[in-house]
């Protein structure tokens, strides 16, 4: 799969905790193309990356969004969901 990242969600990638081995090589990867940054996972690679950054998302108890810290999280987390479907 490809998602198409912006350089806010690329920034918080690299901030992210805990990331494997094998998703950190695809980060390091990212290719920028027409102002966007492409980011290559295979389906495991992006159920794993999901996964980790759940534990990253915040959320505001008053609105139930994700917190602006963490919003750049849920997004990656929305773009993987739909590439794999």
């Amino acid at each position: 799969m490809n998602i198409a990242l912006t350089a806010a969600m690329l920034d918080a990638l690299k901030k992210a905790n805990h990331v494997p081995p094998d998703v950190q090589k695809e980060i390091a990867a990212v290719a920028a193309s027409g102002g966007t940054y492409r980011l290559h996972l295979s389906d495991d690679e992006g159920m794993e990356l999901a996964e980790l950054l759940q534990w990253h998302v915040r959320t505001d108890p008053a609105t139930g969004k994700p917190t602006p810290d963490s919003a750049a999280y849920a997004e990656i987390i929305r773009l993987i969901g739909e590439a794999q479907f």
